[in-house]
């Protein structure tokens, strides 16, 4: 095997390496925004819950459009997380992919270098055994 096919496995290798880190930033990414997603939806909920007497009869009309404007939000935010959701999912199947195919691109090289290896040594214990095999015929004539 030429050392050439190795060497280009090894950028091969790299590559995909270099493809699962930009992925896996794309899912911190994801991740991230989902996280600012749930805290906004969250500190909206608590402005719900602790907004003023919702008794007092000068509020009703305010505290209904701020009830009707934050609603909107969290649904907003909501659909919005949910599309992170599943380009969460994607970015995570790309990522195992990428995964399995740096895998098995290891696992292809690796077996290449054994086997190379494997033939050197083959060579070199058979020029062994022919130097051995010359000595003696060497020492019987």
């Amino acid at each position: 095997m030429k050392p050439k096919r190795g060497d280009g496995l090894a950028v091969l290798s790299r590559l995909k390496r270099y493809e699962m880190e930009n992925v896996a930033l794309e899912m911190v990414e994801v991740n991230r925004a989902l996280s600012e997603i749930e805290n906004e939806r969250h500190r909206l909920m608590e402005q719900l819950n602790d907004r003023g007497d919702p008794d007092a009869v000068e509020a009703t009309r305010v505290v209904s459009a701020f009830i009707r404007n934050v609603s909107e939000t969290i649904h907003g935010k909501e659909a919005e997380a949910e599309r992170l959701r599943a380009d969460s999912a994607g970015i995570h199947d790309k990522l195992n992919s990428l995964f399995a195919d740096a895998k098995r691109i290891d696992l292809i090289r690796r077996r290449r270098a054994e086997a190379r290896q494997l033939a050197l040594q083959e060579a070199e214990t058979a020029a062994q055994a022919e130097g051995f095999l010359s000595i003696w015929m060497e020492d019987r004539s």
